[in-house]
């Protein structure tokens, strides 16, 4: 452990000691990045373009807000039956509330 981290701190220090200037690859990829900042500025407001985008979502359908995870967690919950005949039932119910949290959706 202690040898990989002296290889790690050869590494990173070795440029800042010895002054390892960037390859020609990487100060042509800089230059390159700089003018394309330059040329964007130089577009003036009055002639830039907005680009709209196309999607336009049909929201007629939808009456009302879907029903949380948490919500539909405990009526899930409250249907399994008590003792350790529901127990499988509760943790299913546990299982699909941490999906519903992590996707946004409730699975069946």
């Amino acid at each position: 452990m202690i040898c990989i981290t002296v290889m790690l701190a050869v590494f990173l220090g070795w440029p800042l000691a010895f002054g390892g200037d960037a390859p020609s690859g990487v100060r042509e990829v800089r230059a390159a990045a700089s003018s394309a900042v330059v040329a964007a500025r130089s577009v003036p407001r009055d002639q830039a373009q907005v680009v709209r985008a196309g999607f336009d979502p049909d929201l007629s359908g939808v009456t009302e807000r879907p029903e949380s995870c948490y919500n539909r967690f405990r009526r899930e919950n409250r249907a399994c039956e008590r003792g350790n005949a529901g127990a499988a039932c509760r943790l299913k119910a546990s299982d699909q509330w941490d999906l519903c949290e992590a996707r946004g959706v409730w699975t069946d």
